[in-house]
């Protein structure tokens, strides 16, 4: 045991620089879209965290930390756990654009009802598995997790350790706003589409108060839905890919 001490000595400062790159980086993995999501198991992604951290905190660019005393371990900790949950939050924001156009979409379009297995913890609409999917296989198709560890190591210059204060909080919240907004922008033709069909269905209806014009227009309205879908789809995720990198705003 005499023999073990000295090592262990000199091990201490280094566990304690591995938990604080832990510390930083498990909401950015657990939150990361296509690794994060919850059809990856929890075990997976926990590899994926101890893997990422041993391979950051060995590459020399994270600083020793400094913390003699327990009460400033704890509280570095702290700092880095709330890092990085702002980081994480950018991250997801890129997928849940599409979640929200998807849901809104889906609304509009007659197909709010069908709900199936999610990326998210919740069910969601058929549009929204959809694109969240297809959005999160263009992103790793496109070396996204490369960008987000490259990203991650150079941000060690730009917020020190402990440093909450140098995060931007307010570009965090603009981001998230800006998000909604361009959301809604995706989603903006079948609304508008939804608001036609309805003004048409009521001065058929007004014409002809026998006529059953929900039972004719409903399908209509889903068929017509789905193909503007099938049309516009592909132009609506190039689009988010571009707007999705400034939402994230650190890669």
């Amino acid at each position: 045991m005499d023999l073990i001490a000295p090592y262990l000595g000199q091990a201490s400062p280094w566990m304690v620089m591995f938990m604080t790159v832990i510390a930083r980086l498990s909401f950015v993995v657990f939150m990361m879209p296509g690794i994060g999501d919850q059809v990856i198991s929890a075990r997976v992604r926990l590899f994926v965290l101890l893997g990422l951290a041993a391979a950051i905190a060995s590459t020399g660019v994270v600083p020793m930390p400094s913390a003699d005393r327990l009460g400033d371990l704890v509280q570095l900790l702290a700092s880095e756990v709330i890092i990085g949950l702002g980081l994480g939050a950018l991250l997801r924001l890129s997928v849940w654009m599409l979640t929200i156009a998807g849901t809104v979409i889906a609304q509009s379009i007659g197909l709010a009802q069908f709900l199936g297995v999610a990326l998210e913890h919740e069910a969601q609409t058929v549009t929204s598995n959809m694109l969240s999917l297809a959005g999160t296989t263009i992103l790793l198709t496109a070396n996204y997790h490369v960008a987000v560890v490259d990203g991650l190591m150079r941000l060690y210059t730009e917020i020190p350790l402990g440093q909450v204060a140098q995060v931007s909080w307010a570009l965090i919240y603009g981001s998230f706003f800006s998000a909604m907004s361009f959301a809604l922008m995706l989603a903006w033709p079948f609304v508008a589409a939804n608001l036609l069909y309805n003004i048409c269905l009521g001065f058929i209806n007004k014409a002809l108060p026998s006529l059953m014009v929900a039972f004719v227009g409903a399908p209509f309205m889903v068929g017509a839905g789905v193909m503007l879908l099938a049309i516009s789809i592909s132009g609506m995720l190039i689009i988010w890919k571009d707007r999705a990198l400034q939402v994230i705003g650190w890669l």
